[in-house]
């Protein structure tokens, strides 16, 4: 087993995050407040104390709203993706495939509230989930292994007694490198724009691949999925008029 210095954090902030509106009318969702702090800070916040400092950003929508990220965090590198609005995230990740050897691929709306899992080094690929007995969410059907829980199958509209997913992923050099056709492949196969990055290497090319999850609880990441969840978390949103 060979544990490595991760190298990068890639973070997918192209989407336009519908279920936020009215207030991701104005701002990318990544960069919203809550609380005072943008969204996307959690996670950045987290690879720099990890001293994870070579941090690239997959923007779209509002390409250009991310610029502001630059005076907190200039070492800030940006991708952009001109395929943000007509194809799923696979197009996101597809943009940067050259650079997910020994990195973690990270949606960039993802509150954080556990640092500590920005780990500073990783020895294979995984996911970060919550073993949970239900989940109406995307998770991941597991097998025990020496290794660790083994993904064996994928649930994009959830399931019983399962891992539900949070979407923060590491991928080794080997896996990284098969990725790169598969992506490639995949997308230029019918419907291939509509797949979701999870679906290559999980159901695709499951057979390539052996990922694991990385056990975190619901009280250290959340995924805020909409204007209402928003709402509970930072009260000030409730008289939001844009």
């Amino acid at each position: 087993m060979i544990t490595r210095k991760v190298e990068r954090l890639i973070l997918m902030a192209a989407g336009f995050g519908s279920r936020m509106v009215p207030v991701t009318l104005y701002t990318p969702k990544p960069l919203v407040r809550v609380n005072g702090r943008r969204i996307i800070d959690t996670v950045i916040d987290a690879a720099l104390a990890a001293s994870i400092d070579d941090i690239v950003i997959v923007r779209g929508y509002k390409g250009d709203a991310f610029d502001e990220l630059l005076d907190s965090y200039p070492m800030i590198r940006f991708v952009d993706n001109p395929l943000y609005d007509k194809a799923n995230n696979i197009s996101s990740v597809l943009a940067v495939a050259d650079l997910l050897s020994n990195s973690y691929l990270a949606e960039a709306d993802l509150f954080l509230r556990n640092p500590a899992l920005i780990e500073p080094y990783q020895w294979q690929s995984n996911y970060l989930g919550v073993p949970c007995s239900h989940t109406d969410d995307w998770a991941f059907g597991c097998k025990q292994t020496e290794r660790g829980k083994l993904i064996s199958k994928l649930f994009p509209t959830g399931g019983d007694d399962v891992c539900h997913m949070f979407g923060i992923s590491y991928w080794t050099s080997e896996d990284a490198s098969l990725l790169r056709e598969e992506l490639q492949e995949a997308f230029s196969s019918e419907g291939g724009c509509n797949l979701y990055f999870e679906q290559v290497p999980l159901e695709r090319y499951a057979e390539n691949h052996r990922v694991y999850v990385r056990e975190c609880s619901f009280e250290d990441i959340c995924e805020i999925d909409s204007f209402d969840e928003l709402c509970v978390l930072d009260p000030s949103y409730r008289s939001y008029a844009g």
